[in-house]
């Protein structure tokens, strides 16, 4: 009989597909899903980037709980284990807001707002948009040399 670990995440509902896609390179394998009706946090893409890696924690109605198994007999376990936790240790910018304080604002400050988007929210913006960038290489990264030790 051999030994395995487990681990239990919890995901939205449209993002459980490419968990299980991302879990794989590390040994996972999908041992049973559960969907849940009730509100809880769980991890999903945000709306405004057109990226399947960038990931944030979010609350939803309801989510997903996937429960996945390791063999603890992979050759370099423990080689996979730390650049498993480099991986999802990768740090993620935060994208500044187009409208501060929400949309119902801006009609208090519109004549400031053009400056507001041009001073502040596009150098903001260009700057994490490099910094994810950067972080998506860094993962890209890990996952191949991940996949050189299985």
């Amino acid at each position: 009989m051999e030994r395995t670990e487990s681990i239990v995440v919890q995901v939205a509902p449209d993002y459980e597909n490419d968990k299980i896609k991302e879990m794989e390179p590390f040994g996972w394998n999908l041992h049973g899903r559960q969907e849940i009706h009730e509100q809880g946090d769980a991890y999903g893409r945000p709306s405004y980037i057109d990226s399947s890696e960038y990931i944030i924690k979010m609350t939803v109605h309801n989510y997903v709980k996937l429960h996945f198994v390791r063999n603890t007999g992979l050759p370099n376990l423990d080689k996979i284990k730390s650049l498993e936790a480099q991986y999802f240790n990768v740090p993620f910018p935060e994208f500044p807001k187009l409208v501060p304080g929400g949309w119902l604002l801006l009609l208090f400050w519109y004549p400031a707002w053009p400056i507001w988007y041009f001073r502040r929210y596009k150098p903001r913006k260009t700057i994490a948009e490099s910094q994810l960038a950067d972080a998506l290489r860094k993962r890209r990264e890990i996952v191949n040399e991940v996949a050189k030790l299985l």
